[in-house]
């Protein structure tokens, strides 16, 4: 996995929306430009929101002002196919992404964010990529783990409104169920919160996606170790881009995402970012499955 600035550990609040690297006006020659709704075209940009904390996805450069990851350069190839410059604002938090939505402080969400059946009742989920989940243990304090089975009587660490707490409270009842000791959950707010507990040993265990934690760990030069879950506990996990729901733009976005598969963007950059392995041969629309 390439290796990057670390993220800032600053904390954030909504801001106003900050032009991206790329485009800096209207194109209507680009291949979707007129199939987007026409309040996006009058207004001549569409706003994306992010936490600006979740590397290598999106994170802050060491200037704490200026967005990079992987999900920003996407950004600037879907600017090219859209024909509008891509503002992305800044939200506290994973919940306070798709609120923003809901309420059209935001007119989509790049991504990434996992898809769920429940969040598929209120936004459409444009899925782009598969997701796995791993644990980050600290060897320093005597943590042993080879797979989800061994998080029995240990504290987990997870992000606040993430998408593997269902995982772990089910790991969790199957733990009790096998007359082992439940596993304690902490939220936490943030990936630098995570790392600061597992770092400080309040907690034994970090549980979220994959990828992330690989990065996280590139970054803090490996201290930690990275364990796969070694099984999915719920349905397929994927990743996505989240429109209103039922809106005209849930396709336009779609079309783009195709674009990108087509014309080899999206291939180049999640190669680079070292995430080839979660790549779909085509974008998919709401794929996740209530769990069986």
């Amino acid at each position: 996995m390439n290796k990057f600035l670390a993220a800032s550990l600053l904390g954030f609040m909504l801001v106003s929306p900050a032009l991206s690297q790329g485009l800096s006006q209207p194109d209507p020659s680009a291949p979707l430009y007129k199939q987007l709704p026409a309040e996006i075209r009058e207004k001549g940009y569409i706003v994306s929101a992010t936490t600006g904390r979740y590397p290598p996805f999106n994170f802050m450069k060491e200037d704490g002002k200026t967005l990079q990851g992987l999900s920003i350069e996407l950004g600037e190839e879907m600017e090219k196919v859209l024909g509008v410059p891509v503002k992305n604002e800044i939200a506290e938090s994973i919940a306070s992404l798709i609120t923003g939505l809901t309420s059209n402080r935001f007119d989509f969400i790049l991504g990434v964010v996992a898809d769920t059946p429940e969040r598929q009742n209120v936004v459409d989920m444009v899925d782009w990529k598969r997701q796995g989940t791993a644990f980050l243990i600290n060897p320093e304090d005597g943590t042993a783990m080879s797979s989800i089975d061994d998080a029995c009587g240990l504290i987990v660490g997870i992000q606040k409104a993430s998408f593997v707490e269902p995982i772990i409270q089910k790991q969790s009842e199957l733990c009790v169920a096998a007359g082992k000791k439940p596993v304690t959950v902490q939220i936490l707010n943030d990936q630098a919160t995570l790392l600061l507990g597992l770092r400080s040993k309040r907690i034994q265990a970090v549980f979220s996606e994959t990828v992330a934690l690989a990065y996280q760990n590139s970054v803090n030069n490996n201290a930690f170790k990275v364990v796969p879950s070694g099984k999915n506990l719920l349905a397929e996990l994927y990743q996505a881009s989240a429109t209103p729901k039922g809106s005209d733009l849930t396709k336009v976005i779609m079309a783009a995402w195709q674009q990108l598969v087509d014309n080899g963007a999206y291939a180049r950059l999640m190669t680079k970012w070292g995430i080839e392995d979660d790549m779909l041969p085509a974008p998919g629309l709401n794929l996740a499955k209530p769990n069986q």
